[in-house]
């Protein structure tokens, strides 16, 4: 993912033993940019019957660190999912210059 010209969201969901269940493209984007809708991170975790989730999305210039937006649109994500009951263990940014977890930076 570091090297891919445009973001790219990628979802791992997890079964209640953390074992992946799929690891799949949510959406993609432009160069500096990927839209995600929570509604439909919702929607596939409920029909896939996950308990947990790690997001995952890359930024192609190659810094790692998370934007305000990401930062934003990750909590709004965390809220939603703890309130049902799944648990977001973690949103990892993948850069050239190597990759963050927002968890490790508590931003989560």
């Amino acid at each position: 993912m570091a090297y891919e010209s445009v973001e790219q969201f990628r979802i791992l969901f997890l079964d209640k033993k953390n074992r992946l269940i799929a690891d799949e493209v949510q959406q993609v984007g432009t160069v500096d940019h990927t839209p995600l809708y929570p509604r439909e991170v919702i929607r596939r975790t409920l029909e896939l019957s996950a308990c947990a989730l790690i997001l995952v999305h890359n930024h192609p210039a190659g810094d790692p660190s998370p934007s305000a937006a990401d930062v934003r649109m990750t909590r709004e994500i965390a809220e939603i999912t703890k309130q049902m009951g799944i648990t977001l263990h973690d949103h990892i940014i993948v850069g050239r210059a190597g990759h963050v977890s927002m968890r490790g930076l508590k931003l989560i």
